[in-house]
């Protein structure tokens, strides 16, 4: 029995955390209107959901040197400001953000600022109720070039796509706090498993799935490492 068709017994009704979010976009994308990709990297995600009468923008603090789609992109300002008015987005969308997130009630003000009224913020990030979160934050007192260095050598991530992480918005109880001080409501929490972190070694995999499946049977978000909030504007 490969790893793959192990894990897939243990969590037969997990979705691949990537197939999770893009199901939750799909489902609140407005057939006309305007989209945020907040931290969009390259651009490449969301901009397959780009029509003749849906604008998708993307934003970051930085221009990724493999960006795409350059006429669609805006450059966040230096305290994380969004470069659009008020009420322009039917859809904010950022994807493996909220974990880099210094102030998580400046970050979600302003995306509370820049969504319509019924508008939805969907955001894709790792678990802070799992233990990875945990070996990351650890590793994460190294200097920032050692985590990009053993980045790069584990999973093949280009240094200009690793960045620090905080950890203020990955846990449901963070969230929480942080919309009681904007507009913005929990409507949503999807959870999935994923030891694709543990990759790089069969061993490390097979014991992932394992301690995965184990947790997960006493606290469901123990044992999943990815989930998907979404937030509405009233």
């Amino acid at each position: 029995m490969s790893l793959h068709t192990f894990f897939l017994k243990l969590f037969p009704n997990d979705l691949h955390h990537s197939i999770g979010l893009h199901a939750e976009v799909r489902e609140r994308m407005p057939v006309k209107g305007r989209v945020l990709d907040l931290g969009c990297g390259a651009h490449k995600d969301m901009a397959r959901y780009r029509t003749v009468e849906r604008e998708v923008w993307g934003a970051d603090f930085q221009t990724h040197p493999n960006l795409e789609f350059a006429e669609w992109f805006r450059l966040l300002g230096p305290d994380g400001a969004i470069p659009f008015p008020d009420d322009t987005f039917d859809v904010v969308v950022a994807n493996m953000v909220m974990e880099h997130v210094e102030s998580p009630a400046a970050f979600l003000h302003e995306i509370s600022r820049v969504l319509r009224p019924g508008g939805v913020f969907i955001g894709h990030t790792i678990s802070g109720s799992h233990y990875v979160t945990w070996i990351r934050q650890l590793i994460g007192c190294a200097p920032h070039s050692f985590n990009q260095w053993l980045v790069r050598r584990l999973y093949g991530r280009l240094e200009v796509d690793t960045f620090p992480a905080y950890y203020r918005l990955n846990r449901t109880g963070q969230i929480e706090h942080a919309c009681r001080e904007t507009s913005l409501r929990v409507v949503g929490i999807q959870r999935y498993a994923d030891p694709s972190y543990f990759a790089f070694s069969r061993l490390a995999l097979a014991s992932a799935i394992v301690a995965d499946r184990m947790l997960a049977s006493v606290v469901s978000e123990w044992g999943r490492l990815y989930l998907t909030v979404m937030l509405t504007k009233p």
